[in-house]
């Protein structure tokens, strides 16, 4: 047998793990909208949260439209589960090493940012609608309006292990030029991500501040971009080899 016919066909690799991961892709894109600036620009324009002052001027402006990013990222980070799940499954034998350490910190990375949304949606808003004095160090630490609290750690971290993540998968597209180019926006997120996480340590508040909230907008278009060309990498590899 020829060493051509013995070469593994885009077509034959695993279609379903393909099909798979084209949805989580769009179904990812769908979660940055509703999650990252659009979604924040919604918020400000209806039911704005001012400045941080302190708890009680939270409580007295919380508004259940304010919840929205933090529900669009629920949708976000599921997709990007299953997503890196089946990047791994794509993996040829020698790269699932680093793959399988990827889907660990990629449920490292869900359990904080998981944690953090509910908060977001769930426990902050209860304290906000029944406001009490004694709640206000509460809510200080947990909500994301306040640039310096608890939730922003979490958050900033919880990034910083998914950027290692998706420079862990990289190496797995190296077909094409286009595959290339997706390996390069997957690995370029590993060191953003975890910058941006140390950056926190050492200048807490910075993602509210206006540089922070470009690099925020700057960070989704990154994000973005990985999703589309690993949407039409996985379409490619369903599509017979000329």
């Amino acid at each position: 047998m020829s060493a051509v016919a013995c070469e593994p066909s885009f077509a034959t690799d695993n279609p379903s793990v393909y099909r798979t991961g084209r949805r989580a892709a769009l179904g990812a894109l769908l979660g940055v909208l509703l999650s990252g600036p659009l979604a924040v620009a919604l918020v400000n324009v209806t039911h704005p949260q001012p400045a941080w002052q302190d708890a009680e001027v939270f409580a007295l402006n919380y508004h259940p439209v304010q919840i929205l990013p933090y529900a669009g990222g629920v949708l976000l980070i599921a997709t990007l589960i299953l997503l890196v799940s089946c990047i791994h499954a794509a993996a040829a034998g020698k790269g699932k090493a680093r793959t399988g350490a990827a889907l660990i910190f990629t449920g490292a990375f869900a359990a904080f940012i998981f944690f953090n949304y509910v908060a977001q949606t769930t426990f902050v808003p209860a304290l906000a609608q029944r406001y009490e004095p004694g709640d206000a160090p509460i809510i200080a630490a947990l909500s994301m309006s306040n640039p310096r609290s608890l939730a922003w750690g979490i958050e900033m971290w919880g990034w910083g292990l998914f950027g290692a993540a998706t420079w862990l998968v990289s190496p797995v597209f190296d077909r094409t030029k286009l595959e290339r180019a997706a390996a390069l926006a997957f690995a370029a997120n590993g060191p953003v991500s975890v910058v941006g996480a140390l950056w926190t340590v050492a200048r807490p508040g910075w993602m509210m501040t206006p540089t922070g909230l470009a690099l925020f907008t700057a960070w989704n278009g990154l994000l973005a971009a990985m999703l589309v060309l690993i949407f039409v990498v996985f379409g490619r590899r369903l599509a017979p080899r000329a």
